[in-house]
């Protein structure tokens, strides 16, 4: 599986949190570093090591080439994060527009 539970779960929450966040107007302070730390390395990571931990559990014996597929987790949270971004700057360009129309 290119997305696994550990990954459709950290789109639940991070569908939660846009919710939240917009409706309150939260700014984070350095909010790109942690959005490129999140998705560039830190999720990968973790999602790659649970879906190894899952394989080791269901099949027993760890291949490479059963787990390389993986590694596809990066490109994966890439795009969640260029999503995100995309999102964010959607969400300004709005706000944007309707301040100046005031």
């Amino acid at each position: 599986m290119l997305i696994g539970y550990f990954d459709f779960f950290i789109l639940a929450v991070l569908v939660f949190l846009n919710i939240k966040f917009w409706k309150r107007g939260i700014k984070l302070k350095g909010r790109f570093i942690l959005g490129f730390l999140l998705f560039g390395f830190i999720l990968p990571v973790i999602s790659m090591i649970v879906e190894v931990q899952r394989v080791d559990r269901t099949i027993g014996i760890i291949d490479n080439f059963e787990v390389f597929y993986t590694y596809l987790r990066f490109p994966t949270y890439w795009v969640f994060g260029m999503a995100q971004i995309f999102l964010i700057i959607m969400k300004n360009l709005s706000k944007i527009k309707t301040n100046s129309k005031q």
